[in-house]
């Protein structure tokens, strides 16, 4: 019998640098959030998806969930204060509503090019490692700069850029968002375990994989979509 894995797609951000909710920006045609449940709709891997959103979008989100039917949606929750406050409103409703989950993936709302291969991964790799997130190699040297002046050049085979989904035991990630040190920020999920000690690993995301948050990345989003680029 095949183990219970459930996404939560956190999609509750201001969009402060883009000026607009880049999740509801249609690309080409299609608004951003919609490709990205598109995507775990379609996945033979995915049972159960949870929306977290903005308060201000919930009743915008859940008359979108209507017209499309997707048939996965369980919830469509509001956010909180914090992106992790939006992660564990969704880890708290997949508890109640799907006890039996043993695998769980985050993911961006705002990352609609995730494909069947990134979630198929990722599942294999949190199967073997208990936790495992997508990440890519970085292309640049990265200089580490304060008041404008280089302290140090870290070495570039060591550095990966971190995208999501991150994938995890359920039970293990929901502990971890209602641990004590999660009281204290963290810029993504791995973060809370790697601070109770638990070692993560990494697992092929895609360049394509892009987090719209630029003017920029709509460009290149309509780009990818139109198969202008690989």
């Amino acid at each position: 019998m095949q183990e219970k894995s459930s996404v939560i797609i956190v999609a509750a951000g201001a969009s402060r640098r883009m000026g607009r909710d880049k999740l509801w920006i249609p690309l080409a045609g299609r608004v951003t959030l919609a490709r990205t449940i598109d995507a775990f709709q379609h996945s033979s891997q995915i049972d159960n998806i949870v929306l977290v959103v903005s308060a201000e979008r919930l009743a915008e989100t859940q008359d979108l969930c209507r017209q499309e039917a997707w048939s996965k949606i369980r919830a469509v929750v509001p956010g909180g204060a914090r992106r992790q406050d939006s992660v564990c409103q969704g880890l708290d409703t997949l508890a109640r509503l799907q006890p039996d989950c043993r695998w769980v993936m985050i993911h961006d709302g705002a990352r609609p090019f995730v494909t069947a291969s990134i979630i198929e991964a990722g599942l294999l790799a949190a199967q073997e490692h208990q936790a495992a997130i997508a990440a890519v190699p970085v292309k640049d040297t990265i200089k580490q700069v304060r008041d404008g002046k280089i302290l140090d050049t870290p070495d570039r085979s060591l550095l990966w850029t971190v995208q999501t989904p991150q994938v995890f035991s359920f039970p293990l990630i929901h502990q971890a968002h209602h641990s004590p040190l999660a009281s204290d920020d963290a810029t993504d999920d791995a973060l809370l375990l790697e601070r109770l000690g638990h070692q993560v690993a990494i697992f092929p995301g895609s360049y394509t994989n892009i987090k719209i948050t630029t003017q920029e990345d709509l460009l290149f989003a309509e780009a990818c979509i139109k198969g202008q680029v690989e």
